[in-house]
């Protein structure tokens, strides 16, 4: 055999071998793969942010806030501009036409009213630029009120006592660039709205706030009317302290971006009162709720997320579908990292730490396309009627180890439970109507929980830390007995319905 023949068999086997490595690495099982690796290296993403961090020995997410963000109230401007007049006292502005253009950092002063004008910010992109608005009427005949093209963040301040009204054009013929901008308040960077003044924005275009990085709303008080989407942060949206009332078409409070330690929504105390044709609060990732009054009044699905995690506040719900929605969300292997997590799906999971939730869906009640799990706070769902939905659904575990819940409402899907450190007892009934007085009492005649029933409902469960096992509790509905339980498991139930296994909840 000749030597290059020789060199050409021996290439041959050695390419072969190194394809053969290369399929058996591609196509190798990866059920041994540990998603603690996942979440570590998602901590990793995560620490990096400049604007929250999940730390070990909290749930709770902590957002970080600069001195501007927190600072209410500006004594010294840079410049003033005068609406009335359209003229300026200071640098930093140009004014052609209509249109104001910021250029560079600074505080602007603004105050009086214009009929027909826009504000551009236009500066360098490690600016930072502060419009305070003290009694400012503006409305744009052609585009946005404010667009905010360039700086490294646009903060505006409602001076204290003072009421600002912002109108857009209900179609735009001014762009900056292609389809942009697509709300009263538009910015590319960060944007923070804070003081203790007033705001109304009438968004008569599209949306009403909208930031394409993170967007913060800290004390101020605004009334929203939105044509589209109300407040829209792509990176995130920050809610502290603030009291906001919103009339939206569409959703009311969204995050849009799916990227690793972004998408989410934080509520940090305040008021919000939401009528919404679609979501009530809508996180692409991740949403948390330490604190705060959130009354959802109309909306297609109250709260929805990937992750959703509420550790406080007052929350209400009124609902066309899902109440709480834990959705399938996007495949890019990203929900909050969490060690102690070990459901099988750990990237879908609803938690509810504390709080009071009071929902009223038309769908599911509480929605987990994975798993849930309450450790405290009370909890009452008034579920559907339609045996289609479930007072609660969960595709994998119900994990209940504190707190207060009653739901009720149609039985056919119906799932409580899947473990517990608390009991639950739950009564089938017949004919439940709406305004039915319902009182569970222990064996000595002392009421547990009672409840009005919103609607009409087969079936009831009271899960609660005063249920005892070995103990007797009777149901009553108009003062009439109807079932009694001795509590022997975690969960003990009249019912004969044979509950189906609807992705994970525990047959009976």
């Amino acid at each position: 055999m000749g030597k290059e023949k020789k060199i050409l068999i021996i290439t041959i086997i050695v390419l072969t071998l190194v394809f053969a490595c290369i399929l058996a690495f591609y196509f190798k099982d990866t059920s041994d793969i540990d998603i603690n690796n996942f979440n570590n290296f998602f901590d990793n993403q995560n620490s990096e942010s400049d604007d929250f961090e999940i730390t070990e020995e909290s749930t709770k997410v902590e957002v970080k806030y600069s001195d501007e963000e927190l600072q209410n109230e500006y004594t010294k401007y840079d410049t003033k501009v005068d609406l009335n007049k359209m003229s300026v006292d200071g640098d930093g502005v140009k004014v052609s036409n209509s249109k104001i253009t910021i250029f560079k950092a600074g505080t602007y002063y603004f105050s009086g009213t214009a009929e027909d004008a826009s504000i551009v910010v236009e500066a360098n992109k490690e600016d930072i630029v502060v419009l305070v608005f003290d009694g400012s009427n503006i409305t744009s005949k052609t585009t946005s009120v404010i667009n905010g093209i360039k700086a490294k963040e646009i903060i505006i301040n409602l001076a204290k006592n003072s009421k600002n009204i912002f109108t857009d054009a209900k179609e735009y013929t001014d762009f900056t660039d292609e389809d942009e901008p697509d709300s009263l308040i538009f910015s590319k960077t960060d944007l923070t709205i804070n003081g203790d003044g007033n705001l109304t924005l009438n968004a008569n275009y599209e949306d009403g706030i909208a930031s394409k990085d993170t967007l913060k709303i800290i004390n101020a008080n605004i009334e929203i009317t939105a044509n589209d989407d109300a407040v829209r942060g792509k990176d995130a949206v920050v809610l502290k302290d603030a009291t906001i009332t919103i009339v939206s078409k569409e959703d009311a409070i969204k995050s849009t971006n799916e990227e690793n330690g972004k998408g989410y929504i934080v509520v940090d105390g305040g008021t919000y009162n939401i009528e919404a044709g679609d979501d009530g609060i809508s996180a692409e990732v991740s949403l948390f709720i330490n604190s705060g009054n959130i009354n959802i009044s109309k909306s297609k699905e109250g709260l929805e997320a990937q992750y959703m995690e509420i550790n406080g506040g007052k929350i209400n719900i009124v609902s066309s579908d899902d109440g709480i929605n834990v959705n399938g969300g996007s495949d890019n292997m990203f929900m909050r990292p969490d060690s102690q997590n070990t459901n099988q799906d750990p990237y879908r999971l609803l938690v509810i730490n504390g709080g009071e939730i009071f929902v009223n869906a038309s769908g599911d009640g509480l929605d987990s396309n994975g798993s849930i799990k309450m450790t405290g706070g009370t909890v009452i769902v008034s579920g559907p009627t339609n045996s289609g939905n479930g007072a609660m659904d969960y595709n994998y575990t119900f994990e209940l180890t504190g707190g207060n819940i009653i739901y009720y409402g149609a039985e056919g899907m119906w799932q409580d439970a899947s473990s517990s450190s608390i009991y639950t007892v739950s009564f089938s009934v017949q004919n439940g109507k709406q305004g039915d007085k319902i009182v569970l009492k222990d064996e000595n005649g002392n009421e547990v929980e009672s409840i009005i029933a919103e609607k009409t409902y087969q079936r009831i469960s009271f899960a609660s830390e005063k249920i005892e096992k070995g103990k007797k509790y009777t149901l009553y509905v108009n003062n009439e007995n109807v079932g009694e339980l001795d509590v022997e498991d975690f969960v003990t139930t009249n019912s004969t319905n044979k509950q189906m296994d609807f992705g994970g909840g525990r047959k009976r």
